[in-house]
């Protein structure tokens, strides 16, 4: 069991807990410490987190530079009949085009055209965005400086991952020289 480690709160792990349940999205290092204190230990409090979370319908994630609660896996397939409407599944383009921008970002829409041999649509790139799954992160200093384009957090939540590295297997063959 976890001592008391902030004074304000009596039990910083069930604030921790309070905080994942409310947020839509992973709860940064940074936004627990300034809830819980500077002065708290951020991975024992997650630790404890996790243990109390063991065997119930949810579980603690780290997700980039944060944690979330998601529903435990074993679960995933009952619920799906309770669900209002599927998952929206992107067409085969935008997620080659979405695979290609993980691999080799921040990237270009002429890089990406260029490595696919074939012409990307701006369409592709507007769902893309309006999924949350890519942003524009400034502009390439070249003669007409192209969009840079690179994945946000939601990309990894969206697909479970804590960081791109976990991807490094399934990306392999799309790094490298253009």
């Amino acid at each position: 069991m976890l001592q008391v480690m902030s004074v304000s709160f009596p039990d910083p792990v069930r604030l921790a807990e309070a905080l994942l349940f409310q947020s839509g999205g992973p709860v940064s290092r940074t936004s627990l410490a300034r809830a819980l204190g500077e002065d708290v230990e951020i991975a024992l409090i997650m630790s404890e987190v996790d243990r109390r979370t063991e065997g119930r319908g949810f579980e603690l994630v780290a997700v980039g530079d944060g944690w979330m609660f998601r529903t435990a896996p074993d679960l995933a397939e009952a619920l799906k009949a309770v669900l209002e409407k599927p998952p929206e599944r992107l067409p085969r383009a935008a997620l080659e085009v979405l695979l290609l921008i993980a691999a080799r970002q921040p990237v270009t829409r002429p890089e990406i055209e260029s490595f696919r041999d074939a012409a990307l649509p701006q369409k592709t790139l507007t769902l893309l965005q309006e999924k949350g799954l890519i942003r524009s992160v400034g502009r390439k200093p070249v003669p007409g400086q192209p969009q840079l384009w690179a994945t946000t957090e939601t990309f990894l939540i969206t697909y479970g991952l804590k960081s791109l590295t976990e991807l490094d297997p399934l990306l392999e063959g799309l790094r490298g020289p253009l």
